[in-house]
C-alpha cells in the first residue's frame, strides 16, 4: 500500500478524470477534473504535483528540441539525403531518451520526497467526528507551532500505545503474554497458545474451531477469548488522535500544510493562503491562532487580518497604559 497525504476530494476528482480518460477514444475530448470553486486552486496544485497539468513543461516536439548535427554532402545526392535522414532520426531518438531519463529522475525524486515514509508517521485524526489521515511531517512543517509540538516524534508516546507496532507483528511469546492478561482466562490457556506458537497474525484469524483444535475446549474460555480477540482487532483499527475543533477549519489548515510540505520538497511553487468561506472566517482565525500563536499565525492568515489584529492589540495596550498613568 502507498499512502498519499493529499485532500481526498481532490484526489477522487483526479482519479475520476483518469478513469474517464482511459475509456475515451483519441478523438474524444475529456474534460479536466472539476470540483467546487473553493477547492479549485488546491486541485490545480495536485494536478501539477502528479504531472497532469496542462501548464506543465511542454511535451517533446521536433521544433522544440532540434539540435545541430553533422550534415553530410560528400556523396551523391541520394546517399547524402539518406545519411542525413538517419542523423536526424538518431538526433530525435536521443532527445526522446534524454526526455525519458529526465522523467525517470523526476519520478524518482517525487517518490523519495512525497510517497516514502514510515508507517509510524502516518497519523489518524478524529476531528470532531470527521476522520482525517495525514503524515507527521505535514503536521510539523511549522516547527514552533503548538501543532508541531503535539506531534513531535521525540515527545510522541506512540498513537494507540503498543498497538502502533501492529498486533499482526506480535511474536508467539507476546501473544502468550497477552492471553495471560485477558480477564477470566487461566494460565493453562496461555500455555496452549505458547505450545502452538500462535503469532499475532494467527491470533487475529482465530475462530472457535481453531481454539478447539489448539486444545481450548471449555465453552466459557472460548467465548472470553473470542470477545478479547475482537476487541483487540477493533482497538488496532480505531486508534486516532482527537482534535476538538471545526472539521472545516482544521481541514483548511491541513490542506495548506500539505501544500507547504510538498513545496518544501520543491515539487510545486509556493502555495497561496487557503480560501475560507465568509461565514467561517472568524472561527478559522481562532483555530489558526490556537495552533499557531503569535507571529506564527501569519503563516496561515492574510496580512490584512494580522495588521488589524496587531492594531487592536496596540490600541488596547495604549489604553491600558493611559489608564494606568491617570491612576498614578
Amino acid at each position: 500500500r502507498i499512502f498519499l497525504d493529499v485532500n481526498g476530494d481532490c484526489f477522487q476528482a483526479i482519479v475520476d478524470y483518469l478513469n474517464e480518460l482511459a475509456i475515451s477514444s483519441e478523438d474524444e475530448r475529456t474534460k479536466m477534473p472539476t470540483i467546487s470553486d473553493e477547492y479549485k486552486y488546491l486541485l490545480s496544485q495536485y494536478m501539477v504535483l502528479f504531472g497532469l497539468s496542462r501548464l506543465e513543461r511542454p511535451a517533446f516536439t521536433d521544433e522544440h528540441s532540434k539540435k545541430a548535427y553533422p550534415v553530410v554532402n560528400r556523396f551523391s545526392k541520394d546517399i547524402n539525403e539518406a545519411i542525413n535522414e538517419k542523423w536526424e532520426s538518431l538526433n530525435t531518438l536521443q532527445d526522446e531518451i534524454t526526455s525519458l531519463e529526465k522523467s525517470f529522475v523526476d519520478e524518482h525524486h517525487f517518490i523519495d520526497s512525497f510517497v516514502s515514509g514510515e508507517k509510524k508517521d502516518i497519523i489518524r485524526l478524529n476531528v470532531s467526528g470527521t476522520v482525517m489521515t495525514t503524515n507527521r511531517a505535514t503536521l510539523t512543517i511549522v516547527e514552533d507551532s503548538v501543532l508541531a509540538q503535539q506531534f513531535d516524534d521525540t515527545k510522541w508516546t506512540v498513537q494507540g500505545s503498543n498497538n502502533m507496532r501492529g498486533v499482526k507483528e506480535w511474536t508467539a511469546k507476546e501473544v502468550s503474554e497477552w492471553v495471560k492478561n485477558v480477564e477470566g482466562i487461566k494460565q493453562k490457556a496461555s500455555k496452549l497458545f505458547k505450545k502452538n506458537e500462535i503469532n499475532g497474525l494467527e491470533l487475529l484469524a482465530l475462530n472457535e474451531f481453531g481454539l478447539e483444535k489448539m486444545g481450548v475446549n471449555r465453552p466459557g474460555t472460548i467465548c472470553l477469548l473470542m470477545k478479547a480477540i475482537k476487541q483487540l482487532e477493533k482497538s488496532t483499527q480505531d486508534v486516532s488522535t482527537l482534535i476538538e475543533y471545526s472539521p472545516y477549519c482544521f481541514g483548511k489548515i491541513l490542506d495548506y500544510l500539505r501544500l507547504k510540505y510538498v513545496h518544501s520538497k520543491e515539487l510545486i511553487d509556493e502555495p497561496r493562503l487557503p480560501t475560507v468561506s465568509n461565514d467561517q472566517k472568524e472561527r478559522y482565525e481562532k483555530v489558526v491562532r490556537y495552533y499557531f500563536p503569535g507571529e506564527s499565525a501569519e503563516f496561515l492568515l492574510p496580512q490584512k487580518q494580522n495588521a488589524c489584529k496587531r492594531k487592536r492589540r496596540d490600541s488596547s495596550s495604549s489604553s491600558s497604559s493611559s489608564s494606568s498613568s491617570s491612576s498614578w
